[in-house]
C-alpha cells in the first residue's frame, strides 16, 4: 500500500550513503499523503476556511489543554487558532500546559477537581473516552487520519490533523562513515554490530533519555515485530492466548539489555531529559536516535548542523521490511463537561479541515495526510520514502485492546533494565501487570 508521494527528483533514499546537501525549505514539495494512493497537490485540496460557518454569534472562552513540546509550543498553538479567533469576535482561546507529568495525568487531575478544559490537544488513553463528546458522523470527521481505528465502543471521540510515523532510526552520516557502516542495519544482529562499530569510533552508539523516551523508543522498535504479522495480538493477550514472554517483546528486551551491558547505551541515560537527547544528537555526539517523524522539525531548524542526518526503518529480528508504527498526529477531543460544545466543535473542525491550519500542523512535525502537501527538505523526503515502501502500519501502546496505562508501565519496565533487572524479569513483569490490569 502506498502511503505518500513526492514531487521530487528522487535523489534521496533511505539507504546509507552520502546524501545530497539539505535543500532550503520550498525547494521540493513533500506530499503528505498518509495512507493515500495518489499524489494530490496542495492546490487541489478543498479549502475549509469557512469550516466554522454557522458558528457566528457564539462567544466565550475556550480552554485547550495542549501537548507542549520543543516544537509544539504555546506560541505554536496560539498562532494556529489565531485566524479562527480573528473571524469570531467575542471568542478567546487559552492554551494551557500540563501541570503534571503529561497531558493524560493532568487531565485526570482536572476531571477529579471539576476544572477540566473544553478541548484536549493530545493523544489520550481510551480510558477517558467516556468523558469525551462523540463527534458527529460527518465526512469531515470520518476523513480525518485513523478516525476509524481510534473508535471506542463505535464512537469517534478524537480527531487528528495528520498521521505520524514512528518506527524510524535517525543516524549521523558522518559517524556512520567514520565507523565504516556502509548500509543501513536491517536486522537486530546488524543493528547490534553497528552499535559496536559506533562505540569503537568514539560515539554514543544509541541516543536515548529518561522521562517517557525509554519506553517509547522500545515500542517503536518492537511493535512492528509484535503486531506486524498479528495485528490482533493485544486481543489475544487479553484472552490469555499470548504472553509477552513468548513474543517479539522478549526478543527486543534481550537485545536492549545486551546493548546496555555492552555500553552501546550509557547506563546514565535515564538522567537525560528529552530535549537534552535531541541536543546531544544534533551536536554530533551520538550515532543513532530512534524517534518518530516529529524529529524532522528539530533537524530542519538546527543551525550549523555539523553532520548530515539520514533515516532508515527500525530493525526487525530477521531483517525483513518492518511495518511502521503509526498514530494520530495532533489529535483533538472535546470534553462532555464543556459548556461551549458548539463553539468547541467549530474550533476543532477548523483545526482539522482548514487548508492553512492543516498544512501548518503537518509541516510543524513532518507529518502526513492524504491530499495535502508542504515544502520540505531532503530529510522530509527520505522519511516519506520510508513511509512509501513500508508494507503497512501497526498500532502503538495505546488504543483499542490495550490496557490503560500500558505505555507508562512499559516505560518503567524498560528502565528497570538499567538498574539490573534481566530481560526475563522484564517480560514477566509485563505479563504480570497485564494480568492485573486486564479489561481496564
Amino acid at each position: 500500500m502506498r502511503h505518500s508521494g513526492f514531487i521530487s527528483d528522487g535523489a534521496a533514499t533511505p539507504s546509507v550513503r552520502p546524501a545530497r546537501p539539505s535543500t532550503p525549505r520550498g525547494a521540493k514539495a513533500v506530499v503528505a499523503a498518509g495512507l493515500a494512493t495518489a499524489v494530490v497537490a496542495l492546490a487541489g485540496c478543498s479549502s475549509s476556511s469557512t469550516a466554522a460557518s454557522g458558528s457566528g454569534g457564539m462567544t466565550g472562552d475556550i480552554r485547550i489543554l495542549a501537548n507542549i513540546t520543543p516544537v509544539l509550543t504555546k506560541s505554536y498553538y496560539q498562532g494556529l487558532v489565531a485566524p479562527f479567533v480573528k473571524s469570531h469576535p467575542g471568542v478567546k482561546v487559552v492554551i494551557e500546559s500540563p501541570s503534571g507529568t503529561n497531558v493524560q495525568s493532568t487531565l485526570q487531575q482536572e476531571l477529579v477537581s471539576g476544572s477540566a478544559p473544553d478541548i484536549v490537544a493530545s493523544s489520550l488513553d481510551p480510558v477517558v473516552a467516556q468523558q469525551m463528546t462523540t463527534f458527529p458522523d460527518e465526512s469531515w470527521v470520518t476523513s480525518t487520519p485513523l478516525s476509524d481505528s481510534a473508535k471506542v465502543d463505535g464512537r469517534i471521540w478524537q480527531v487528528a490533523t495528520g498521521l505520524q510515523n514512528q518506527s524510524l532510526v535517525y543516524y549521523n552520516e558522518t559517524a556512520f562513515q567514520k565507523a565504516g557502516i556502509t548500509t543501513a542495519p536491517r536486522s537486530l544482529a546488524e543493528f547490534t554490530a553497528a552499535l559496536g562499530k559506533l562505540k569503537q569510533a568514539g560515539y554514543v552508539p544509541l541516543q536515548t533519555a529518561g522521562e517517557w523516551v525509554t519506553g517509547a523508543q522500545f515500542s517503536m522498535m518492537a511493535n512492528p515485530a509484535l503486531l506486524g504479522d498479528d495485528p490482533t495480538w493485544y486481543a489475544e493477550r487479553n484472552d490469555k492466548k499470548a504472553t509477552f514472554k513468548k513474543s517479539a517483546y522478549d526478543t527486543y528486551l534481550k537485545a536492549y539489555a545486551g546493548w546496555i551491558a555492552s555500553g552501546a547505551i550509557p547506563k546514565n541515560s535515564l538522567g537525560e531529559k528529552y530535549q537534552a537527547s535531541i541536543d546531544n544528537f544534533l551536536a554530533g555526539k551520538s550515532g543513532m536516535f530512534v524517534m518518530g517523524n516529529w524529529l524532522n522539525a528539530s533537524v530542519n531548524s538546527a543551525k550549523n548542523l555539523p553532520f548530515k542526518v539520514g533515516a532508515f526503518p527500525t530493525p526487525t529480528p530477521d531483517g525483513s521490511p518492518p511495518k511502521q508504527m503509526s498514530g494520530q498526529a495532533q489529535p483533538y477531543s472535546i470534553l462532555k463537561s464543556s459548556k461551549h460544545q458548539a463553539l468547541s466543535l467549530a474550533l476543532v473542525k477548523y483545526l482539522v479541515t482548514d487548508k492553512n491550519a492543516v498544512t501548518t500542523s503537518l509541516r510543524s512535525e513532518g507529518n502526513f495526510r492524504a491530499g495535502y502537501s508542504y515544502p520540505g527538505t531532503a530529510l522530509d523526503e527520505a522519511v516519506g520514502k520510508i513511509v512509501d515502501t513500508a508494507p503497512g502500519t501497526v498500532a502503538g501502546t495505546s488504543g483499542p485492546g490495550v490496557n490503560a496505562g500500558f505505555g507508562n508501565e512499559l516505560n518503567t519496565v524498560v528502565q528497570s533494565l538499567y538498574t539490573g533487572k534481566s530481560a526475563d524479569e522484564a517480560a514477566a513483569k509485563l505479563d504480570s501487570w497485564w494480568n492485573d490490569n486486564a479489561g481496564q
